[in-house]
């Protein structure tokens, strides 16, 4: 049987990158947003916010890294992917 026609060999190094940072990022972004000093309302529409960039963030390095990833994941992959996912416009500014 052959894999090399399938996407989850292909693009499996990225996609478990992408998804672990996101999962890290997402906890980061609960401990930012449940210690802004605004009211609940103010803490929960910031949380959502940091949720929201941090996805779109996760959509947009997988989109520009998917199936370039060589080797396993290791710690420091991992920390790279996840503070990549904060800094990611930058990479969209970079990439023009």
């Amino acid at each position: 049987m052959s894999y090399d026609n399938d996407p989850l060999v292909k693009y499996g190094r990225s996609l478990a990158g992408v998804l672990i940072a996101v999962v890290i990022s997402v906890l980061i972004a609960a401990l930012i947003g449940g210690s802004l000093p605004l009211d609940y309302s103010g803490r929960a529409w910031a949380y959502t916010g940091l949720v929201v960039y941090v996805l779109a963030g996760g959509f947009v390095l997988f989109r520009l890294t998917a199936g370039a990833e060589q080797g396993g994941l290791s710690v420091a992959r991992v920390l790279r992917w996840t503070a990549s996912l904060w800094i990611w416009p930058l990479f969209l500014l970079l990439r023009r």
